[in-house]
């Protein structure tokens, strides 16, 4: 069986890297770009079953990675949760439901709580 794969998309290396070891521990298989205009290559690049997405990156915004996504059938239907320090944000919430967004976290959040979601979300590793 094929560990899920979740790819973090954060400008903060630190925050990023923290995430992918966070997840990896519990038995994910993760993959993380630090670069906005990065994000679409590395989403074809790694077929994630999961995107963590920052909304505020250089470059291109959550919005933009969004809408890149929802363009292209083969990345459509792959979920995302957004990891945002933009507290506002989940009062759009509905709207970035109908961009495949299933939850919103707020930096900063809980691991524990992140964890659930994720787990919520694809399951176990």
């Amino acid at each position: 069986m094929t560990k899920k794969k979740i790819l973090i998309a954060d400008d903060d290396p630190s925050v990023a890297e923290m995430l992918v070891q966070t997840l990896a521990v519990e038995g994910y298989d993760t993959y993380k770009t630090t670069q906005s205009l990065r994000f679409y290559d590395a989403v074809r690049e790694h077929h994630p079953d999961l995107i963590l997405l920052d909304l505020m990156m250089p470059y291109l915004e959550g919005d933009d990675e969004l809408q890149l996504l929802n363009m292209n059938p083969e990345t459509r239907g792959i979920p995302v949760i957004v990891v945002t320090a933009k507290a506002e944000a989940r009062q759009e919430l509905e709207r970035y439901r109908q961009m495949g967004v299933v939850d919103i976290v707020v930096k900063p959040y809980n691991m524990d709580h992140l964890l659930r979601l994720v787990k919520s979300v694809i399951g176990n590793a």
